[in-house]
Order: C-alpha cells, then sequence, then structure tokens
C-alpha cells in the first residue's frame, strides 16, 4: 500500500529570503537523508499530478478544478484569478492572488464588471473562491502560461497567445483598464489590477486509475480524482490521519507551506514549515511501517526532489543531514 506525499513549496526558489533557504527542519532532515534519492523535471503540484495522468501539456487545469470545486464544467475553461500588477526593475511583475487579501463580497464585485463588460465577447465568469475565479470561453483556445511559473515575473511574453479570432492579450488590456477603475480599489493597496488567465481546454471525459484514493483540498487534484474514479479525502492535517485500505496506493497533497509563500509572508512560511516537520515528517517511520512504502515528492522550479522510503530506510542512521534547500 505505498504512499506518495506531494508537499509543494518545501523547495524553495534561488530568490527567496535567506531566513527560509536556512531553515533547518530536523525530522524532515533526517529522512531526506535516509531516502533514495530520484530527480524529476522542475514542476508545480498540478503539473506533477497531471504526468502521473499522462495528461498531455498544456493540462486543462480550470476545467479539471471545477468539477474538483463541484462546478459545472462542459465546455471550454480558464482560470481568470485575480493579480497585482507592479512596476520593478523596468519591467511589469505579478503578484499572486494570495497577497491581496480578498473578500468574496470584493471578489464578486470585481468579477461581475468583467462579466459585464465581455457577455458581448461570450465569455462567463465565475467566482468559486475568493483567489479562484473562472471563465468559460468560445471558440479556440489561446496558449497560457500558468499562474505558478508566471508569479514573480516580469510579464512581457508571457501574455496569452493565439485564440482564434479573440485577442486575448487586448482583452487582458481591457480587463485591467476595468479593474484599475473599479470602486473596489478605491484607496485598496495593493489593488486588484489585473486577472490572470491559465489552465485552457475541456476537461477530458475520465482518466486512468492512477491511485485508489487522494486525500487533497486542492481543486485540480479533486477534479483528478472524480475523474479517475480515486476516493476524494479532505487534506489531512497530520501524517496519522491520512487512510488506506490494504492493497491500496494514496497520494496526499500537503499544500500548507504555498499560501505563505506565494502571498509573501516568510514568518508565515517559516511557521508552517516547523507545523510540516512535527505533523507529517516526525511521523514517517510509523508511515513506512503502515504503507510499506513512502515517497516525498517535492516539486521545484528547476527539479522535482522524489525521495522513496522503505522500511531499510529506518536503519541508514549514518547519513549525513542537510538544509532543506540544498535539496532543491
Amino acid at each position: 500500500m505505498p504512499l506518495d506525499l506531494l508537499i509543494p513549496d518545501l523547495l524553495l526558489p534561488e530568490d527567496a529570503p535567506a531566513r527560509l533557504r536556512k531553515a533547518r527542519l530536523p525530522h524532515a532532515e533526517k529522512w531526506l537523508a535516509r531516502g533514495r534519492p530520484a530527480r524529476e523535471p522542475g514542476a508545480d503540484a498540478s503539473r506533477w499530478i497531471a504526468r502521473q495522468y499522462a495528461i498531455e501539456a498544456p493540462a486543462p487545469v480550470a476545467a479539471i478544478a471545477r468539477l474538483g470545486e463541484g462546478r459545472d464544467a462542459q465546455g471550454q475553461w480558464l482560470r481568470a484569478d485575480p493579480v497585482h500588477l507592479r512596476v520593478e526593475n523596468d519591467g511589469l511583475v505579478l503578484h499572486h492572488p494570495a497577497a491581496l487579501s480578498l473578500s468574496l463580497e470584493e471578489a464578486h464585485a470585481l468579477a461581475g464588471s468583467l462579466a459585464t463588460q465581455f457577455r458581448a465577447d461570450g465569455l462567463e465568469f465565475d467566482v468559486v473562491a475568493t483567489e479562484r475565479w473562472y471563465v468559460r470561453y468560445p471558440g479556440a483556445a489561446p496558449l497560457t502560461v500558468p499562474l505558478g511559473d508566471a508569479f514573480g515575473r516580469n510579464i512581457f511574453g508571457l501574455l496569452p497567445k493565439g485564440g482564434g479570432d479573440v485577442s486575448w492579450a487586448n482583452l487582458l488590456t481591457e480587463a485591467q483598464m476595468v479593474l484599475s477603475g473599479h470602486a473596489v480599489n478605491e484607496g485598496r493597496e495593493p489593488a486588484v489590477n489585473s486577472v490572470w488567465f491559465w489552465g485552457e481546454g475541456p476537461a477530458p471525459a475520465s482518466l486512468p486509475h492512477r491511485y485508489d484514493a487522494i486525500h487533497a483540498d486542492d481543486p485540480f487534484a479533486r477534479g483528478v480524482a472524480r475523474l479517475s474514479g480515486a476516493r476524494m479525502e479532505p487534506r489531512a492535517e497530520r501524517l496519522p490521519n491520512v487512510t488506506g485500505n490494504a492493497g491500496e496506493s494514496v497520494l496526499a497533497v500537503v499544500d500548507t507551506l504555498v499560501r505563505a509563500l506565494r502571498g509573501g509572508d516568510a514568518d508565515a512560511w517559516l511557521a508552517a514549515a516547523a507545523a510540516l516537520d512535527s505533523d507529517w515528517f516526525a511521523g514517517l517511520g510509523d508511515a513506512i511501517a503502515r504503507f510499506g512504502t513512502v515517497r516525498l515528492v517535492l516539486p521545484g522550479d528547476r527539479t522535482t526532489h522524489v525521495s522513496t522510503l522503505t522500511a531499510s530506510a529506518r536503519w541508514r542512521w549514518f547519513r549525513a543531514r542537510k538544509p532543506i534547500a540544498t535539496h532543491a
């Protein structure tokens, strides 16, 4: 009964604050030292999951995530997530929705104005959560850049391309004008001055059965569970709460670090990392006994670190421990 633990944003980007890169997590370091390491291409959590199911890139993240949200996914969908664009170092840099602290009322007001503006173009906006907006669109899909790839970067060269008769770059400019002049943004810092379109395409009819159970709150992971016939469970609070029956393969998505890192809250990331170490990594010995094999999957910008732990890992006490940042 193998268990995969997918833990995004534990491996930090090179430009992360030094105090985060110097963080020591004793239980995580112990088990990463004792595991059998492997390298896979760099990816975010959604892209790694898509690869496990042989979903061709670009994955239709929006439509699959809508299924995970329990929403209608008929037709072609994009994520249209609210973001803040700021002029920095002669470029226009994208700041993540986690930095906005939007209320649901503000989100509906902003998206409602976009819906009115683009109704004649056949675009249908839907707010599912403050940071997760969707838009259904007619015609050909544009080629977009995932939010995770655009976060913290100058958006020049990253704007949507193609899309048949729709000029998505012009449409984005028009959306920015609507949002910048909106009453919600009066005196607001940071302002919600753009959306980011990504995750294009229709949902597949089904997916292969890769895992028997998926523990996750992430909508894309839950949508994959629904399409593949896996048992959907909410994200476990601690490793002992991850359940599985004899002979089952289980995926647990532990994304407790994502919001803090993407929102630029260093203190929150350090606190979440310490909790991750005690609530998840400290109990890996028991998890190995229970599941037989545990894989630690740590997605990163340049590489994804995969560490496989079996019963023999308990006796590799002589291996030197290293700071988490050295595994990136």
